[in-house]
């Protein structure tokens, strides 16, 4: 998205201000009259009519008070009788709006913001807003661009999925009048936006209490980075679980990174390595548990026949993986839909001051295949052990044993 090129606002000030910007309209004004086409009236039309220049015409309508009220009342009669109506920029350039919001996310390629983007837009979209999107790939440099971007008024109100201001730029007290919202995030001790978001930590510790109630008692955890908010309460859930069961959490089975499939992968890694694995795995989002099950399934270990795993989040691919994860829905486009209602009610000028909203919603847990109910004997290792699968997978294959289920 480049800024560089002048916006609509600008380009109608412009006209609005500069007595020789309407000239080439006057030629197009020809043109049409030959074709039989009637040109609807420009500002140079009233200027004519009224006796005074475009510039007065244009302060006339912008800041009515600065103008003569005999002068005044000379453009109001003119634009009656020319029918000129100031375009949409102009309205706006008046009442210093732009029915823009901008939404940043920490990056397009995860398609987990998707259904929430396409609720704000739908909702911005009825009430006669537009948006556009910020992607600021985790870099300074682009926050700061986008900072800039607010300062500069050519946006109405933003929704942050990056869980932070922006970098390298204050967003206050200047920007007091532009509302914000927080979407899928928060910060900390910042009770000035609003938010929107879901109650993470009870939906891990539902997430985890599901495994506990299939039987499994050495759970791991693919947890998000550790300055994460949300991370954190699902962190925090996943030990309210193990808690309440009186099981105690295996501390070298929390693997903290991130959000990613990456990061899966790597929670894989470390996995492979344990002598005694867990029966079980909690990830802290559905792109990491899909790269933990493709990566030990390389290695010859089957979910859930060797290892359960449930996720969070119900992303599109949850549903078309092998085995379909069982997973912590989030409810985005809801999201996506109050997030946008939220800015409505504050972006409005004649609106009294709205304090910032809050908005924690449930998750659903939603099963599929990825979760095996497990005896008493194989959670204490005695049966079929998730420490040697490799072995036994082999021999099934090769024909000469079969894994008892």
């Amino acid at each position: 998205m480049s800024t560089n090129a002048p916006n609509g606002m600008e380009k109608a000030a412009q006209s609005m201000g500069d007595e020789t910007a309407p000239q080439p309209m006057s030629r197009s004004r020809s043109t049409n009259r030959r074709q039989g086409i009637r040109a609807a009236a420009t500002i140079l039309d009233v200027a004519r009519r009224a006796g005074v220049s475009t510039a007065t015409v244009s302060r006339a309508i912008a800041s009515p008070d600065r103008v003569a009220e005999e002068t005044r009342s000379k453009v109001i009669a003119a634009i009656a009788a020319t029918g000129y109506t100031p375009n949409a920029s102009a309205r706006n350039l008046r009442a210093r709006s732009t029915r823009i919001v901008l939404a940043l996310v920490p990056g397009m390629s995860n398609t987990f913001f998707t259904p929430i983007l396409n609720a704000v837009e739908d909702t911005l979209s009825a009430a006669g807003y537009g948006m556009i999107i910020g992607d600021t790939r985790h870099s300074a440099q682009k926050e700061a661009h986008y900072t800039r971007f607010i300062l500069a008024g050519q946006v109405d109100g933003v929704i942050l999925f990056t869980g932070h201001l922006p970098r390298d730029g204050d967003l206050t007290p200047e920007t007091d009048r532009v509302p914000i919202a927080l979407v899928c995030n928060e910060i900390v001790g910042d009770d000035r936006y609003s938010v929107f978001d879901v109650d993470n930590r009870e939906a891990a510790r539902r997430a985890t209490a599901h495994l506990i109630a299939a039987g499994h008692r050495h759970i791991a955890h693919i947890a998000g980075a550790g300055d994460n908010v949300e991370a954190g309460e699902r962190l925090r859930g996943f030990r309210d679980a193990l808690g309440a069961a009186g099981i105690a959490a295996d501390e070298s089975a929390i693997w903290s990174g991130g959000f990613r499939f990456e990061d899966g992968v790597t929670s894989a890694a470390r996995f492979l390595t344990m002598k005694k694995r867990p029966t079980a795995v909690f990830a802290s989002t559905d792109d990491g548990a899909i790269g933990f099950i493709r990566t030990v399934r390389d290695a010859g270990i089957r979910t859930p026949e060797d290892v359960s795993v449930v996720g969070f989040d119900d992303i599109d691919y949850a549903s078309v993986i092998e085995p379909p994860l069982t997973t912590m829905r989030q409810p985005r486009a809801a999201l996506g839909r109050l997030a946008a209602e939220d800015l409505l009610a504050r972006m409005r000028p004649d609106s009294p001051y709205i304090p910032p909203a809050r908005g924690r919603l449930r998750c659903e847990l939603i099963e599929r295949k990825s979760v095996r109910p497990i005896s008493a004997a194989e959670a204490s290792g005695k049966r079929r052990s998730a420490s040697a699968p490799v072995a036994l997978a082999a021999k099934d294959r090769d024909g000469k044993a079969t894994l008892t289920p």
